[in-house]
């Protein structure tokens, strides 16, 4: 028999897990978050496609044969919540559940299979979690969010972290497929009858659910964009445009064709498009971004209070700088490296703070790992790190600085992610990586001890001064690596002795 239990990862702190099952239209969700508190990453996470909403267009009853599929996906999630001994337990439901004439029997069979109250939620506070859900996951949310989902699109206004209009519309992706030959023209209508919608321009469009997810893949595919991690992800907005209306043209028999779309989202993938091109030209958006983060997370954020202003970047860098730590023989001071590298970037305007840190506490990602594979091991590393409010901008530019940190010469690993930042952000971050390097060769010969070290630029030069006791440093690869740093910064360089 299959174990099916999930385990603490603190085996000996207090369990703070938590459990979510979100009953959808089209799918059930099921996550679990080791402590929602300090990290919205679920430890577990599955889907299962049921399609209780497929019939609400035409008989506003939950499929028969989809009840039966829900009834046993809710069986394997209570066989998992025992075994894993799990007690802190939330289960929603959406659209399907809300408005079909026959839901009030599978409602009261769901609350006896996960032994827990089913909370049905109202339109408008389905777009207000939506909402939430995009502040938890995105760093700058202000502007609309729109969830798709299977039996309603949800909007939400975001500004300075708080919602400020929702509304729910009864136009998700299973209308699409529906007989409604005008539905276009009625969701067009009812898109212009929402005031706080039509009466605003937004800059900033959060687009999420499933379908629109699917449909980012096939724009990695089609601009051969190289960093295929869809949360956080900005489009160029002219390409985008481009591809939705190229998409929603498409006959079913070119959709069916794609490989790379799963065949539960190929049906909708037209209409999504659709959608999406009227929400943006009366949103009057200019810039699109994706959110993984919605619904779940912004309910759960709801009940345990998040802190809108916690970093996880920060957070998990400093998890892993206080592991190195523990684990190494080579013990690293990352709050003395800091405070040296932030006498230099302090004013610098591509080097924020939040990189600085979090460059200087990753410094060890590859360490154990062979010298001429470390620099691409740790930049892939950076890539694909699970962690929310972490834009495709700054992971390319974190990655960047941990890559020069490792190896100051080599670039065709990187090349394909080049052109993804500005000029002036991707020398900075191998100024930054190559400093660090710099940083940590005094710190392990100092004790990390700072004092009389300085380095800054005067009059177009960059200057390196060391106390006389440490003039080994000049016969050092310390000395190429500012070698290095001068030539990426285009400076002179002078080296004062003290």
């Amino acid at each position: 028999m299959y174990n099916l239990s999930i385990p603490k990862k603190k085996l000996f702190e207090k369990d703070t897990r938590v459990g979510i099952v979100d009953i959808g239209s089209d799918t059930i969700r099921f996550q679990i978050f080791e402590n929602f508190k300090n990290n919205q990453i679920p430890i577990f996470n599955k889907k299962i496609s049921c399609g209780l909403g497929k019939d609400l267009a035409s008989t506003n009853e939950l499929n028969k044969n989809s009840i039966k599929k829900a009834i046993n996906a809710l069986k394997y999630i209570s066989d998992i919540l025992k075994a894993s001994a799990i007690n802190d337990v939330h289960v929603i439901a959406t659209e399907a559940v809300r408005v079909a004439n026959n839901s009030s029997v599978f409602k009261l069979k769901a609350e006896s299979i996960l032994n827990t109250s089913l909370n049905v939620l109202s339109g408008k506070d389905e777009a207000k979690y939506s909402g939430l859900g995009a502040i938890v996951g995105i760093k700058k949310s202000k502007g609309i969010v729109a969830d798709l989902g299977g039996g309603s699109l949800e909007l939400a206004e975001v500004k300075k972290k708080r919602i400020l209009n929702t509304t729910s519309m009864s136009f998700g992706v299973h209308r699409a497929i529906s007989k409604n030959k005008n539905i276009y023209r009625d969701f067009d209508k009812e898109l212009e009858s929402i005031d706080w919608f039509s009466e605003n321009n937004f800059k900033r469009l959060i687009l999420t659910g499933g379908t629109w997810r699917s449909l980012i893949k096939i724009y990695f595919v089609k601009y051969d964009y190289p960093l295929n991690v869809i949360h956080h992800f900005k489009p160029n907005f002219k390409l985008f445009i481009e591809m939705l209306e190229e998409v929603s043209n498409y006959k079913q028999k070119e959709l069916k064709q794609i490989s790379y779309i799963t065949k539960d989202k190929t049906p909708y993938i037209k209409y999504a498009s659709r959608v999406a091109l009227k929400i943006i030209q009366k949103s009057k958006s200019r810039e699109i971004v994706i959110s993984y983060t919605a619904l779940r997370e912004g309910y759960l954020s709801n009940i345990y209070n998040i802190n809108n202003k916690f970093d996880p970047l920060i957070h998990e860098s400093n998890k892993l700088s206080k592991l190195h730590n523990d684990l190494e023989f080579n013990y690293i001071n990352h709050a003395a490296i800091y405070d040296f590298c932030l006498s230099f970037f302090k004013n610098h305007p591509y080097v924020s703070r939040r990189l600085l840190k979090s460059s200087i506490n990753l410094t060890s990602i590859g360490a154990s790992i062979d010298k001429d594979e470390k620099a691409q091991f740790a930049f892939n590393q950076i890539l694909k790190m699970e962690l929310l409010k972490f834009s495709h901008s700054d992971r390319i530019k974190l990655a960047t600085a941990i890559y020069f940190f490792h190896d100051n010469y080599k670039r065709d690993g990187i090349k394909k992610y080049k052109h993804l930042i500005n000029k002036n952000s991707f020398y900075s971050m191998i100024a930054l990586g190559i400093f660090n390097k710099i940083s940590i060769d005094i710190g392990f010969l100092t004790n990390f001890n700072y004092q009389n070290f300085e380095i800054y630029i005067k009059d177009h030069n960059i200057i390196f001064k060391i106390p006389k006791l440490y003039s080994d440093l000049l016969k050092s690869k310390t000395k190429k690596s500012f070698d290095t740093l001068s030539k990426v910064l285009k400076m002179q360089q002078k080296i004062v002795l003290i």
